[in-house]
């Protein structure tokens, strides 16, 4: 039995190396890998039972890297070792193994902790078989899950798009789009900053920009996912835009 180690930072996929050799000598060799993509492949090679991800690899992140090796060794154990614990990544992991059954054996641990309690973490997910969160993501594991399109309508949100225009994209109805964004308000908006007034609440927050402004905080959008975004949204105006015109000159005949 092996463990895989995919981090690009050299010095601390070293590091791990060293430390794990020398405390879980009974399952070497450690393999290593520098990115993503190469982790997926030596992960279904090599079928180690516990995988080490980092979560921002170059090609592809630590969290499709795991999508990926579960597909084809879903009894393989993963922990998620990251200095950027957002909750796009948290939201996206905990979605991923509820998917799967029976769900996969993993962890979530910040960088930062100290090597004794990163290597009791190690071995209550190699040794013991049981998940382990770091005490640091409670909160952010035990959310309300956002679905796909809530997920995705953050990114919306974040270019500046209408309810009209998110209603195209989606090829849903006005109606449904509203009606699925209330449900994500509801999901991010703390029930702590109500009051006991709904009217006095609704004149005092505009609801969209309050809802975005906690996904932001809470890492549920970040720069990166706008940036593609961004780009992904130029291609699709420039097609909406001549569907546009096609049912304007429709009913205008």
């Amino acid at each position: 039995m092996s463990v895989l180690i995919a981090e690009d930072n050299l010095a601390q996929r070293h590091y791990l190396n060293e430390i794990l050799t020398r405390e879980f000598s009974e399952y070497i060799p450690v393999i290593e890998a520098a990115d993503g993509e190469e982790a997926v492949k030596l992960t279904l090679e090599n079928k180690p039972l516990l995988c080490i991800f980092d979560i921002q690899m170059p090609k592809l992140s630590g969290v499709k890297a795991a999508r990926a090796v579960w597909r084809e060794l879903p009894a393989t154990r993963i922990i998620f070792w990251t200095q950027f614990p957002h909750e796009i990544y948290i939201n996206e992991i905990r979605k991923i193994v509820r998917s799967i059954e029976p769900q996969p054996t993993y962890g979530f641990i910040h960088k930062n902790n100290p090597e004794p309690r990163f290597l009791r973490f190690v071995a209550t997910v190699l040794e013991d078989g049981a998940d382990m969160i770091d005490p640091l993501f409670k909160d952010s594991f035990q959310r309300p899950l956002l679905t796909e399109f809530e997920a995705e309508a953050l990114r919306y949100l974040a270019l500046g798009l209408s309810n009209w225009a998110i209603a195209r994209k989606c090829s849903l109805s006005l109606r449904g789009v509203e009606s699925r964004l209330a449900n994500l308000y509801e999901k991010l908006i703390n029930p702590l900053e109500k009051t006991a007034d709904e009217t006095y609440d609704k004149l005092v927050y505009n609801v969209r920009t309050r809802a975005f402004s906690e996904a932001l905080r809470r890492g549920l959008i970040n720069a990166d996912e706008i940036e593609k975004a961004e780009g992904e949204l130029v291609h699709w105006l420039e097609r909406d835009y001549r569907r546009f015109l096609t049912e304007k000159d429709a009913k205008e005949k």
